[in-house]
């Protein structure tokens, strides 16, 4: 007489295959089985089962990572758990499907979820019998979890007060954001790294930064146009240290920006991302990604954006200064600059300096007295004399005193415009790439025969020093960079290379009148405003300067003995 097995037995027999179980092989794992005969399986065990199966799988595994709690406060969880699940694993049960939620649809709650189902997922067609995991991710990382309305109106007023200029890709009246979790996303992420002091935890820029990437690599968003500004803000801020090697940096966000970029679409964002490349060259070495040659896009112009203000005229000078930068960086690598492209380089940053609008000077023309303090305009003739102490270096061949001291005095004032941020309380308001600029000025500043020409170096490197600190609460590579400013200060000139040729061993030539006047139209600033300046300006016919107390330079001769070729154009943040 045959067996008669009990129900459960049958079940199981129909939910497990036989041929694993014969083996004590586990067959079912999160999203599937692994058997061959996983079809055959769902098809007699059905849909529904199979998923019940595979969450019960999910929750168990979720419960191995979890603290241990009692069985009643156990129960409750499971079973609260079980039933949200099921309502994210079957969205086909739903009624319609939801569309995202804007902050004005959920004003009277002070936090709320964005339904990830429905048609704007954008993933492709599924198999018949294939389980989706995306809504299990985006549950267990809280992807669509957004702030209240009140602290996204906050977050995205930082964005386009402090932000904006250096980085328009988002406007304030775009569609686009109210119907975008991913750009909204974007939009809180942009404003919490303008913060003054910290968010809470769960609105943090760390936490949003890593819900922005589980949408982007779920690809919730469909639109190429919304994931190319997603790519964009992301490459504003550095969450590792300078020689980290990750793929979720700066440079890597860049890139990928670039590839995506459409430039017939969108100019203000092709040219964004020229700024970034560029900068991203600079600072880490990193081969430049951008299309400068095949490009046909003009550069922006303030009509472009629909306010023609300050921060519109910012960005278009600064992408223009980015092509000068991203030039002395060519020249600086190959180290074969002649003399005439060195000089040609120094007009044309003298140039740019004049086209500024009044609006962007730090003088006035006339009078010379110091215009209304503006950050983005302090920031602006940071990166240009950051660009004039790469430029004299490239110079070093011709006339070394002149050019040494040409980067000493940039390196005065970037001090004295540092020290401006710091006393309105604004340094938190600067982007990671001004750790970059601090190392850069740190050069001239740490070989200037110490106090000797520079009696105001220990007071700039107390204002760089507290500049850095401020930033290291938000930057890592702030921190980074302050240690290596430390050591260049206790360095040697044995420590490096020493350059090679033997254009050192002979007295510097004679500065003629009209290649010092070149030089000395890039420090349109009065005297008053930094003594390095005076310095310059009193560079004698021989290469030599006037000191305090008639003291002579017994070393002039090996002005820039150093070899920093290496230094500043293959990446000062990775040296």
């Amino acid at each position: 007489m045959p067996k008669v097995r009990s129900p459960h037995a049958q079940r199981r027999a129909r939910a497990v295959c036989t041929r694993c179980h014969s083996r004590k092989r586990e067959n079912i794992y999160i999203g599937g089985l692994t058997c061959d005969r996983r079809y055959d399986v769902i098809s007699r065990l059905g849909q529904a089962a199979f998923v019940a199966v595979v969450n019960a799988k999910v929750m168990n595994a979720i419960d191995h990572f979890r603290p241990h709690i009692g069985p009643r406060k156990q129960k409750a969880r499971c079973t609260s758990q079980a039933t949200a699940l099921s309502e994210v694993t079957h969205p086909e049960l739903q009624a319609s499907s939801t569309t995202p939620v804007t902050p004005s649809q959920t004003a009277l709650h002070p936090r709320h979820n964005i339904d990830c189902s429905g048609s704007n997922n954008g993933s492709p067609q599924h198999e018949p019998h294939f389980v989706n995991g995306d809504n299990i991710i985006l549950q267990a990382s809280q992807a669509t979890l957004l702030p209240p309305p009140v602290i996204i109106q906050a977050l995205s007023d930082f964005y386009f007060s402090e932000l904006f200029p250096l980085v328009p890709v988002l406007d304030r009246q775009q569609a686009e954001v109210q119907s975008s979790l991913l750009l909204q996303q974007c939009l809180c992420f942009a404003g919490s790294t303008m913060r003054q002091s910290s968010s809470p935890v769960e609105w943090s820029s760390s936490v949003i930064y890593g819900r922005i990437k589980v949408l982007l690599l779920l690809h919730h968003d469909a639109s190429p146009l919304n994931t190319l500004i997603s790519l964009c803000i992301l490459g504003t801020w550095l969450p590792y240290t300078p020689e980290a090697r990750v793929l979720d940096n700066p440079w890597q966000w860049t890139g990928m920006a670039i590839r995506l970029a459409l430039p017939g679409r969108v100019r203000r964002i092709w040219w964004y991302l020229f700024n970034s490349d560029t900068l991203q060259m600079a600072c880490s070495g990193c081969p430049g990604m951008f299309p400068l040659q095949e490009t046909q896009v003009r550069f922006p112009i303030p009509s472009d954006f629909d306010n023609q203000d300050i921060g519109a005229w910012m960005f278009c000078k600064f992408t223009s200064l980015c092509r000068l930068l991203r030039k002395v960086l060519e020249l600086g690598k190959a180290d074969k600059s002649s003399q005439d492209e060195v000089y040609s380089t120094l007009d044309e940053l003298g140039l740019w300096r004049q086209s500024l609008p009044s609006s962007l000077q730090l003088f006035d023309e006339s009078s010379k007295t110091r215009q209304i303090y503006n950050r983005i305009t302090v920031e602006l003739h940071i990166f240009y004399l950051v660009t004039t102490i790469l430029a004299s270096f490239l110079g070093r061949r011709d006339n070394p005193s002149l050019f040494k001291y040409s980067s000493m005095a940039a390196s005065a004032c970037i001090a004295r415009l540092y020290e401006e941020i710091l006393l309105h309380e604004e340094v938190t308001y600067l982007l990671p790439i001004h750790s970059w600029a601090h190392l850069v000025a740190a050069i001239p500043r740490a070989f200037s025969d110490g106090d000797l020409l520079n009696p105001d170096r220990a007071y700039e490197i107390q204002i760089s020093q507290q500049v850095l600190e401020i930033l290291s609460k938000k930057h890592t590579s702030a921190a980074a960079v302050r240690s290596r400013i430390d050591a260049l200060g206790g360095c040697s000139a044995g420590t490096f290379p020493p350059q090679v040729g033997t254009m050192w061993d002979s007295l510097p030539a004679p500065i003629q009148d009209e290649k010092k006047q070149r030089v000395l139209s890039l420090f349109h600033f009065p005297v008053n405003f930094c003594p390095m300046l005076d310095l310059l300006r009193s560079t004698g016919s021989l290469g030599g300067v006037p000191l305090p107390h008639s003291s002579p330079i017994d070393n002039d001769a090996d002005d820039w003995s150093i070899d920093w070729s290496s230094f500043l154009f293959d990446g000062a943040m990775s040296f």
